[in-house]
Formats: structure tokens, sequence, C-alpha cells
């Protein structure tokens, strides 16, 4: 269908046609960070594909036949369009792309979809992750995703345009976790942090700065001093717990419920001043379901940000997520309503807020990411890291053993726990360790984007602004940093220092500045459980079969979701 007035051929317009196709992928869409805006990209297209035909329409018609002949052609030219730009993508991604030279599945070259689908097999994404370095070594190419920051989530100085288009690697070597995540690394976050936009939490904050301003919030409520505070709370859930275990001493518990129960109440009252008596009722909160829902669906189409970007935009598709921001949104009103008599964890974020001179919408809605966070990073995460630990220790009844002489020792003349004389118990530290290396509680790790100069880890450098993750799983697992590494040896971080080589390796809280804010109240509440469940209670297995499989129905659901672990206590001759 030439054009009025013109020599054009219809080859020549669809040779037009799939060029610019290239172009735009070349000069648009390898520069920059578009997973975030698949709604108007689209927009855009179908805008663009409507003004074209209704303009040919107009023009053409009575010349060429009718509308629909107009409308087939003015299709066929999109098409072809169309074809040039993902044809281009797809030929410089498999072919071209700067990290051609590191191995991978052909597939994770060029499409973002393996990531989702290493998600959804089995929900171990940290296993399949796992599988892939055992066959292409330390450094994989995992996956396909836009590198440059999001313009309206970072600070512009500190990132360089323009990008280098979409890559992901996974690196298992030893030297990558302090290359990645120590303070001195000029990594920041990448784009997998955008999940939760237009919210904001201080886990998915990029901006450094505004991190960093942040975080001084998070430290006032959780700090050592604020910690001595909060002991009477924990040791009232804690009792609450014992009682739950004392009930069904001779019969089989499930733990991981119970630790989820009792971290939740934890987390109720140290944030929010609430009693949700979860113990009590031996019934999860509704919003737990929510939760686990959303997490689930970040999880999977996080390494599709596109696709997850569509989904949460569908009514009833993010129900989850907005149920549990309604419930975020509760606690705030009723904590502002009904002020705590003293400061909790929240109320310090609180406190920021209202001494705004003029809060946006923007800082309500970061208010309410902060206050959905602490539900994750102050009760599902420990409770999945006492439910490993004690599964561990079930398995394990010698090292039981020695814990529990360790645990007299310390605590033969002290009817109540503090945490003082706790933090000197090496062994009950030891087996903490342990427990958290073979179980990391984010076992698939978390996404960095390199700094623009680029970085050096071991032998290997990696070009600047590359998405770059390190797997804690695969990395815990490393006999080149721990011997024997498919054991669990508490004795490694106590007596047998043969058995850690490179102890930089271990990470269980990161470091650096994206740190874990909360790890002293988490190990807080660990070893106020652990060791009254010590001093109290042999334990064992309620079915031999626990112990195989266990570990195998363990959910990545970003972090560590454990399933059901059935015990069975009794009580001690000696206590």
């Amino acid at each position: 269908m030439p054009l009025p007035g013109s020599d054009l051929s219809a080859q020549s317009l669809y040779g037009a046609a799939f060029s610019a196709g290239v172009l735009v992928h070349l000069s648009v869409f390898r520069l920059g960070e578009w997973d975030g805006v698949p709604g108007r990209i689209a927009a855009f297209f179908v805008a663009m594909y409507a003004i074209a035909s209704a303009a040919s329409i107009y023009v053409l018609a009575e010349e060429y036949g009718g509308v629909l002949v107009v409308l087939m052609n003015v299709s066929a030219i999109f098409l072809t369009f169309l074809l040039g730009l993902f044809a281009s993508m797809l030929i410089y991604r498999a072919g071209f792309h700067r990290l051609r030279s590191f191995p991978g599945p052909n597939l994770a070259r060029i499409s973002s979809i393996y990531g989702a689908r290493m998600a959804m097999r089995r929900f171990k994404y940290f296993d399949e992750v796992d599988q892939l370095h055992k066959v292409y070594g330390d450094f994989v190419r995992i996956g396909t995703t836009t590198s440059n920051k999001s313009m309206s989530s970072v600070n512009r100085a500190d990132l360089p345009l323009p990008s280098q288009g979409p890559n992901h690697l996974s690196v298992a070597h030893p030297a990558a976790v302090q290359a990645v995540h120590s303070s001195s690394s000029r990594c920041l976050k990448g784009p997998w942090y955008n999940t939760q936009l237009p919210s904001v939490s201080l886990l998915t904050s990029r901006d450094r700065h505004e991190h960093a301003r942040r975080r001084k919030i998070w430290d006032n409520g959780l700090s050592f001093k604020a910690m001595r505070s909060y002991e009477p709370n924990i040791a009232k859930c804690t009792s609450q717990l014992i009682n739950n275990v004392e009930a069904s001493l001779g019969r089989g518990i499930d733990m991981s419920h119970h630790f989820t129960l009792y971290t939740f109440d934890v987390m109720g009252t140290l944030a929010f001043a609430k009693d949700f008596k979860m113990l009590e009722s031996k019934e999860l909160h509704p919003i737990f379901k929510f939760l686990h829902e959303s997490m689930l669906s970040i999880v999977i189409f996080g390494h599709a940000m596109w696709f997850l970007t569509f989904l949460k935009n569908i009514p009833g598709l993010a129900s989850a997520i907005k149920r549990l921001n309604a419930w975020a949104n509760q606690q705030i009103e009723d904590q502002i309503r009904d002020k705590p008599d003293t400061p909790n964890v929240f109320s310090w974020m609180l406190r920021d807020y209202m001494m705004l001179p003029n809060p946006t919408p923007q800082d309500w809605m970061n208010l309410q990411a902060d206050a959905s966070l602490i539900v994750v990073a102050g009760s599902d995460t420990t409770a999945s890291t006492l439910t490993c630990l004690l599964f561990e220790l079930t398995k394990h009844p010698d090292v039981y053993r020695k814990l529990q002489k360790e645990v007299d020792a310390h605590l033969s003349d002290k009817k109540e726990l503090q945490n003082d004389s706790m933090i000197g118990m090496e062994y009950l530290q030891a087996c903490i360790d342990e427990s958290m290396r073979m179980h990391p509680i984010v076992p698939g790790g978390v996404q960095r984007h390199t700094p623009p100069q680029g970085l050096q880890i071991g032998d290997t450098f990696i070009p600047g602004d590359v998405i770059i993750q390190v797997p804690m799983h695969t990395v815990n697992y490393d006999e080149r940093s721990f011997p024997q590494a498919s054991q669990f040896i508490p004795e490694r971080w106590t007596s047998r220092s043969d058995l850690v080589t490179d102890d930089s390796c271990f990470t269980p809280f990161l470091a650096g500045r994206y740190s874990c804010p909360g790890k002293q109240l988490a190990l807080l509440e660990i070893r106020h459980v652990i060791c009254e469940i010590a001093r109290r209670y042999d334990v064992s297995f309620s079915e031999p079969q626990t112990k195989a499989r266990f570990p195998e129905d363990i959910i990545d659901g970003f972090s560590l979701h454990c399933p059901k672990l059935e015990l069975v206590f009794s009580a001690r001759n000696t206590y």
C-alpha cells in the first residue's frame, strides 16, 4: 500500500516499519528501566495504532478500497514494527549482549519468564538456582531485567546514564558476599525493590540517602536500650508459648504453627501495643493468609516485573496486597488514636511522620509500607528461624543434650531469663548460627545493582549497571567456605574453626547499610524460646519421616516458609 504521491513500494514501507522497531529497541528500550511501566507502554502503542488507523482511514479509505483494506494494511505495518522491535531484543540478548560470555540457560538470556518459571517450580527458587550453579559454575546468567534504576524512586545523581540493557547474574563465588553486601560495597538495590510501588518501605527504599534517614528511625526503636524495655513482654509471650507446650506433653504439637503465633503476638505487643492473643486462641490471625499470598506473588512475578505490575492493576488479582495494606492502615490509625504509654518499635516511625510539616499521600503510603514490613520482618522470619533451629536440635539429640548442659550451667540459679546472661552462652549462639547457615531466611539472596565502574569478584570482572544476586543457600553450602557443609555441626563456630575457612561468607542478617535492623530483637526472641524449651523438655519427632520431609517441604516465598513441624515434648527429669 504505497502512499499517495510517493514511489515507495509496499516492500520498502514494511522494511521501514521493521527498521523503526529495531531503532526503537536500540535507542529507547535498551536504556533505562521499563519493567515498572508496562501499562503505559501498552497504552502508548495502542494509542499510536489507533491514531495511525484513524488517520489512514480518513485519508486513504476511498482511494485504496475502503476502510477494511486500509485497516488491514495499517495493522500489517504495525505488526511489522513490533516484529522488528522484538527481533532486535531477541538477537541482542542472545548474541550481542555484553554479558554473552557468562554461561546460563538459553531462555534465561532472552526472557524474564525463565526466572518466574523457576520460582513457580516447587516454590523452591533457591534450589533451582543452586542446580544451575552446579551445572554452570560460580557465575550464571539467570534472567533478563532492565538494569537502570527508575528515576521516580531513586536519586538521579547516584546513577549513570545510559544503561546497557537487560542483564541479571547469580554469583555464588565466596568473595561475592563481601563485594556485594559489605559496608564498603558501592552496589545499590536492584529493580526488584520496586515491587511495592507506589508505597516504599525501609526494605524497598532504593534511594541511598532516604534509606539512611529512615534507617536511623528504625534503629531508635530497635536499639539495645529499647531491647531492655521489650524484654518483659517477650518473656510474657514466651511463658504463654510454654503453657501451650506444657498442655500438649506426650502428644504431637505443630511448632511451626505455634512459633508463628508466638512471634505475631510479640510483634503485636512491641510494634503496635496490641495483644492479638493468638497464642491464647491457637488460631492464626486472618492477615497471615493475605501476607503469604502477597509474598508468593511477589517472589514469583518479581522475576517478571512487568507482569507483576499488570497483576497489581487488575481488580481482584491484587486483593491480598490491598487487604494487607488496609490492615496496616488500621494499625496506624489505632496507634494515632490510642498513643501507647511507652514508645514501641512503630511509635518512632509514627513520630517521624507526625513531625512532618506537610505530610503528603506518599508519606502516608510509606508509613503504611513500614507497618506491613514490621509484620513480615518482625514475625514471619523469626518464626521460620525458630522452626528450623528446633528441627535441627530434634534431629541431632547429641547437640540438644550439649545445649541443655550449657543452659543448665548458665541458668541454674535464675528463674527468669535475662538477655545479658543468654548472650554469654557460646554454644547456644553456635546452634543458632549453624541453623541460620543451613536455613538462610532469604535463601535465594537479594538483588543488587553494580556500580557504574563495575565490580571485581575473584578473577572475574562484572560490568557496571548489572543486576547481581548472591544466592545465600548456595554460598552457605559451599565446601570452599564451610567444609562438611551439609552437616549440622555447631562446633564449627566454637572449637572446630577448621570447618569455617571463610567466615566473611556468613551474613545471616546481611551486612553494611542494608543489614537487618531487627537482628537483636530476633536473637532475643530466639534465645528466650530455645532456653525455656531446653531447660524444661526433651523433644522428639512425632513421625520419623519428618526428618526427611521437613526440608523438602520448605517454600521459598522470598523469606523461608516452613511446613508443619509436629514434635513431642516430655518433661526433663533433671529440671
